[in-house]
């Protein structure tokens, strides 16, 4: 969800496809352009400007970029800017204070001089991203990369996806994603595993969809499964096989993942090139 910015009360926009946020509690105070939104009010900019710029422009409104300090303002912002459907990043009031902290940093909510703890986090797959000698101290609402989600992939929860019903097996579905210069979905966070999960028990279509996941040592106990992404292998940091899962071994290969819709798509371990085991399958760009 995050990439480098967010914020809480008044909303203003960036530049590039970068929008920023400012805010204020104080109704009293909540004049246009500023609007009540779930008790806060906002000021919501299209205005494409820097996070910095961003951070000025509300300082010279009497506001600031916009604090999201608990979970919930901050998901309901997010639905907030969904339903927009602007394709904009939206600047908000976080801030790294110290990149060389382990872990990725020190991130505040900036406002009116004072410097928050951030209790929780939030941000996307592989975020924060940022080091000592490439500084991203900023953040935002991150709205995806849509140049590059064009039919027949879309976005969902800001990541761009094509979900296949052909029936085909592990490696063909590797092979088809790569040929449309994409690759098998990896889902490196359990949200976004449990988000997909729930999206394909919606769509009820009995079908069990291969994704990115591939066991590259069996003989280890359990495995050693990682994503597999444009030659990466990326080790998993969570656990959601369903019951008795995974159960391959050297006698029996089960290298590749599926969602499996007998189980309401928990992952299970499955043959990659077995004509018995075909499925859909879920590509990523």
């Amino acid at each position: 969800m995050f990439k480098m910015t967010i914020g809480l009360y008044f909303l203003c926009w960036l530049c590039g496809t970068i929008v920023l946020a400012c805010s204020d509690k104080k109704a009293d105070k909540c004049k246009p352009p500023f609007h009540i939104y779930e008790k806060n009010c906002y000021y919501i900019s299209r205005d494409k400007v820097s996070a910095d710029e961003a951070f000025a422009r509300c300082s010279r409104m009497g506001a600031y970029l916009a604090n999201f300090e608990t979970l919930e303002e901050a998901m309901l912002m997010k639905q907030k800017l969904k339903r927009m459907n602007s394709g904009l990043h939206f600047y908000v009031g976080g801030r790294n204070i110290n990149r060389r902290k382990p872990g990725g940093g020190d991130w505040r909510w900036i406002r009116n001089g004072k410097m928050m703890k951030m209790t929780y986090h939030a941000f996307g797959a592989g975020e924060p991203s940022g080091s000592d000698r490439s500084p991203e101290d900023c953040m935002f609402f991150y709205a995806g990369n849509p140049d590059k989600c064009k039919p027949p992939f879309h976005i969902y929860e800001t990541n761009c996806y094509y979900i296949s019903r052909d029936k085909v097996s592990a490696d063909e579905a590797f092979a088809r994603c790569s040929r449309m210069g994409a690759y098998l979905a990896n889902f490196e966070t359990l949200e976004e595993a449990m988000l997909m999960k729930q999206k394909l028990k919606r769509m009820n279509s009995g079908l069990q969809f291969y994704v990115g996941g591939r066991n590259i040592n069996r003989r280890i106990p359990g495995g050693d499964w990682r994503w597999i992404r444009n030659g990466k292998m990326i080790k998993m940091t969570y656990h959601a096989f369903g019951g008795g899962q995974p159960d391959g071994s050297d006698r029996s290969p089960q290298d590749c993942m599926i969602f499996y819709a007998g189980e309401r798509y928990a992952f299970h371990d499955m043959y990659c090139d077995n004509g018995s085991y075909h499925g859909g399958y879920i590509c990523e760009k």
